[in-house]
Parts: structure tokens; sequence; C-alpha cells
């Protein structure tokens, strides 16, 4: 899960939020999202942000 660390991420249903993963350990993982507006959500295991969040591809330039 540590590969998670600092990916952009959006959410999966409205509201449409941008962010990244701020914070990974075995209990929590923290977003910081910025988009629309600034506000940090954690998450109580890996199976309740996966099915909120999705993560962002990158455009290949």
């Amino acid at each position: 899960m540590n590969e998670w660390l600092n990916k952009p991420v959006k959410t999966i249903q409205r509201p449409k939020k941008r962010g990244t993963v701020e914070y990974i350990d075995d209990q929590y993982i923290v977003v910081y999202f910025t988009s629309p507006r600034k506000e940090r959500v954690i998450f109580p295991s890996k199976e309740a942000f996966l099915n909120k969040i999705e993560f962002v591809e990158d455009p290949v330039t």
C-alpha cells in the first residue's frame, strides 16, 4: 500500500473531489482533497478507501 502514497486520486461518486493520498498506516488512509475545497478525509480501512476512491491515471505526454 505504500506505493499509493502521494498518488493522485478522485472520488467515484458525486460530489467529485480530487486530491492525493497523504498518509497510510495499518489503521487509516488519509486523503487530502484540494478540489473543490481543501479538506482531509480519513478512511478506516482499505475496503472503505477502494469503495469511494479511484486513482487518476497520469496523462501520457
